[in-house]
Order: structure tokens, then sequence, then C-alpha cells
């Protein structure tokens, strides 16, 4: 029986691991294919392969593997099961090897993604500082049109208040005239009556 490394991962078996993975899924093969292959490789368990790649290399690939994803779509390249894959394996289809002209390319493609994201990122934020800038004047506005709503309710409710008190003077004006008048016919019916 074959003994199993059991050291620590290097920098160079996180970049084989992640090779066999990226070509597997351009290939259209599955990750514990590419687990047993880099398993092989590596001289450790496959189980350890998929550990270590969703543990710590698969979200610093996160961006090579929608390269893979999209490479794979755009060679018409169909996701196979893992049984196809060890039947086309045995059957003899040839599969294309990592080439340095493949990395570069891609490593080039991943810059350009980068910088057109990071040109993104930059655009955003400072379209979220207007934002934050607009917001800001359009609160200060909200608080002004508050107050100046503030002084007109009182403005009205002063109003309001000065017109019931100059109805209540007029009503008792009026009611002052009419006990006047009943008055002034009263002494006027007694003085023609004498």
């Amino acid at each position: 029986m074959k003994m199993m490394r059991q050291d620590a991962w290097t920098a160079e078996d996180d970049t084989r691991l992640a090779e066999i993975v990226l070509r597997h899924i351009r290939e259209g093969s599955t990750q514990l294919a590419a687990f047993e292959e880099a398993a092989e490789l590596l001289n450790r368990t496959a189980a350890a392969c998929g550990y270590r790649w969703n543990a710590c290399i698969r979200k610093h690939c996160q961006p090579a593997i929608d390269v893979a994803k999209r490479q794979r779509k755009a060679r018409g390249v169909p996701w196979r099961r893992a049984a196809d894959w060890e039947r086309a394996r045995e059957g003899g289809e040839a599969q294309p090897s990592l080439s340095w002209g493949g990395v570069i390319r891609f490593l080039r493609q991943y810059k350009q993604e980068y910088q057109g994201l990071y040109v993104r990122v930059k655009q955003l934020e400072r379209d979220l500082e207007r934002a934050r800038e607009e917001l800001s004047v359009l609160r200060e506005e909200r608080e002004e049109l508050a107050e100046t709503c503030e002084r007109w309710k009182q403005r009205y409710q002063s109003l309001s208040d000065d017109y019931r008190t100059m109805l209540g003077i007029m009503d008792r004006a009026e009611r002052n005239v009419r006990a006047t008048e009943v008055c002034l016919r009263a002494v006027g019916e007694t003085e023609s009556s004498d």
C-alpha cells in the first residue's frame, strides 16, 4: 500500500491542484474526477484534495473558475458526469493539457477583467459619494421645509384663534344690539301708552 502524504500543503501543491481542477472544469469533467487525478499526482487522498480546494483555494480562484466555465461553454464541451469522464479517459479521447500560452492568456484575461472591475468599483464609489452628498443636501432642504411648515402651522393657528375671537366679539356685539333694540322698543311702547 502506498503511503499518503500528510505534510503541509505548499504553494506549488496548491497551484497544481488549481490547474487540475480548472482543466477538468474547462473540459467538462467533475471536480471529483479532478480530486482523484490530483490525489494521484500529489500523493494525497482525493478527500484531502477536495477539502483543500473547497477550504482554501476555491475562493481565490473564483474568477478563474468563471473563465474556465465560459471556455467550456465557448468550446461547446458538455458537462459530463464522473462515469462519462472515466469512460472517455479509458477510451483514449484526447484531452487538452494546460500550456504556458494558455496560462498567459488566462492571466492576461484575468488582468483585463480585474482592471475593468477595478474601474467599475471606482465609478460606483464616486457615484455613491455623489449620492451621499445629494442625500445630505436633500436632508437639509427637508429640515428647512419642515421648519417653514411648522412656522406656517403656528401662524395659521394664531390667525384661526384671532378669527374665532373676532367672531365671538361680533356675536356678543350683535346680541347687545338686539338687546338694546328690544329695550328701546319696550321703552318706546311704554311712553306711547302713557
